[in-house]
């Protein structure tokens, strides 16, 4: 039966014959040490069952508190982002309108620069060149 249940021909029920026969005998064999270190192994230890569901219970609390500690981080980056982009937003277009009123009094201090310059008369000179020995007059 030995040579069965090593070769894995045996059934549960032959198995268990075999297992009661070996540790029934009063002969020490490697068959008995196997067999009975099996059999203290085979146990379930106490409470072992509410120890794995705590565990498991713990880590999904703390699956579940570190996915909020993340949904707060991005929450926060969010609103950082929107309230830097509505700032960024009013500033150029505050520059923007700066930059349209300054073209406007440049256009019109230009105007009333024109307005007050007396027109040149024809017969004055039109200098369009000048160097240290060279000048170029129009007339």
């Amino acid at each position: 039966m030995l040579d069965k249940y090593y070769r894995g021909e045996t059934s549960l029920e032959e198995e268990k014959e075999l297992k009661a026969a070996v540790s029934e005998s009063k002969t020490k064999s490697a068959e008995k040490d196997i067999f009975s270190f099996y059999q203290k192994e085979a146990k379930v230890p106490d409470g072992l069952e509410d120890d794995l569901f705590a565990g498991i219970e713990t880590q999904l609390v703390k699956k579940k508190s570190i996915r909020m500690q993340l949904y707060s981080v991005i929450s926060a980056a969010a609103v950082v982002l929107i309230v830097l982009t509505v700032s960024l937003d009013v500033r150029n277009k505050r520059q923007t309108q700066l930059a349209d009123q300054f073209f406007v009094m440049e256009q019109a201090l230009f105007q009333v620069s024109e307005s007050l310059q007396p027109e040149p008369e024809p017969d004055e000179m039109l200098i369009l060149w000048v160097d240290d020995d060279v000048e170029i007059i129009i007339n």
